[in-house]
């Protein structure tokens, strides 16, 4: 016969058996902190890496992004509407000045080019019928006035009668007073004659001169299509390499749209993009580094773009070495703008340790440990930043990132 245990031992039995597990508890919590502190109090050697505090000079810069186009790019766009006819040459390829590149249907030019041909024809014809027309008149009006003056000098002889016959007794007033009537009458006819004539002279100058005007605004007009359909066979206005060319046979092309692009691909600059925070630093002719991989080339600022497009401003940088063989078209760059120049100072390498803010506290290793130390920093480029207080030259520090034990005064070093 099972005997029951009593209700007060079973309690006492429980309570031991919590306090175990609490004692238990306890102790893992501590265990943790303690690896804690000791994983986070010591640092691996293998994994800082570490700069000595020196005098030097540094080009405070501020970083752009950069991408290398050709030097000189020529596009050569289309001089008339048209259609596609034939591709010579694609992208990549390397041409020869005045070498055809593309072939464009010539029908559309051509047809305007022979409206205006007859035209011309037209207008000219024009011209000859005017001056034979004018010139019919004016010989009319010539001979009307020769007609009218054989009338005058016939008039005035008869006046000189009708003076002789007054003079003689024969001859009567009202006769004499019409033979004068008659001799004004016809001098005012002979006068309006000459002005008539004139008046056509002067017509017809002019309106030959605007036939002239016609005329020579049309050649103009066809010198200008005769031009456009010579260009309709697309060359090459210099040497150098295709960079993109308009290869759809067949596609409309209308006037003024881009078909080849032509650059010359031994010489290079640098386009930069860069916050228009940064906008007034941007000066014309201010030196800029141009960092491919591990090659640092030089070169000024040529232009800087006055539109600022999505809060960004763009300008051009002129490379003292524009042909160097680390260069190719399309290859994105760093760019580093030199805002000022410093000599003499206390400068250490740039690296993930510094977060920009001008106090900061870094770690200086000191045998086996590393003491956190609170510094000042001045100016900072893409290799060094400056220490203006709080290390001095000789110090080794820690450049890597110390985010991981940025709470620590000091660790040790294993």
């Amino acid at each position: 016969m099972d005997i029951e245990i009593p209700v007060s031992v079973k309690q006492v039995k429980k309570r031991k058996l919590y306090f175990k597990i609490f004692l238990i508890g306890i102790a893992l919590v501590l265990f943790f902190l303690g690896f804690r502190f000791l994983i986070k109090s010591s640092i691996s050697k293998n994994e800082i890496k570490t700069g000595i505090v020196e005098v030097g000079s540094m080009e405070a810069t501020i970083t752009a992004a950069g991408l290398v186009v050709p030097e000189y790019e020529q596009i050569i766009t289309s001089p008339i509407e048209a259609k596609l006819e034939q591709i010579l040459h694609n992208a990549g390829d390397k041409v020869k000045k005045g070498e055809p590149i593309l072939k464009l249907d010539k029908e559309f030019i051509q047809i305007q080019l022979d409206k205006l041909y007859d035209a011309q024809k037209l207008n000219r014809n024009k011209i000859v019928q005017l001056r034979l027309s004018l010139n019919k008149t004016l010989t009319d009006m010539k001979t009307q006035y020769a007609v009218k003056k054989v009338n005058i000098e016939n008039l005035e002889s008869k006046l000189k009668g009708e003076k002789y016959l007054i003079e003689i007794g024969g001859g009567t007033k009202e006769n004499l007073q019409q033979a004068k009537l008659n001799l004004e009458i016809a001098k005012l006819e002979l006068k309006q004659i000459e002005d008539q004539v004139k008046n056509q002279q002067k017509s017809m100058a002019a309106d030959l001169n605007g036939l002239g005007f016609e005329i020579n605004i049309q050649e103009k007009s066809i010198q200008e299509l005769e031009k456009r359909l010579e260009q309709a066979e697309v060359r090459a206005s210099r040497d150098g390499v295709i960079t993109w060319v308009a290869d759809q046979i067949g596609s409309k092309i209308d006037a003024g749209s881009e078909l080849v692009r032509i650059a010359d691909l031994n010489t290079f600059k640098v386009e930069g993009s860069i916050s228009d925070h940064f906008a007034d630093q941007l000066k014309v002719g201010g030196e800029v580094i141009v960092r491919i991989n591990n090659t640092d080339l030089r070169g000024e600022i040529g232009n800087v773009k006055p539109a600022v497009e999505n809060g960004i401003i763009k300008f051009m940088v002129n490379l003292k070495a524009k042909s160097n063989n680390k260069l190719r078209s399309n290859l994105k760059t760093d760019l580093f703008v030199v805002t000022s120049f410093k000599d003499k100072i206390l400068r250490v390498k740039n690296g993930p340790f510094y977060s920009g803010a001008s106090n900061m506290k870094v770690f200086v290793i000191d045998n086996n440990k590393a003491v956190a130390k609170a510094v000042t920093i001045g100016e900072s480029n893409q290799d060094y930043v400056e220490i203006k207080s709080g290390l001095k030259e000789g110090d080794k520090i820690i450049i890597s990132d110390t985010k991981e034990y940025s709470k620590l005064n000091e660790a040790i070093i294993k």
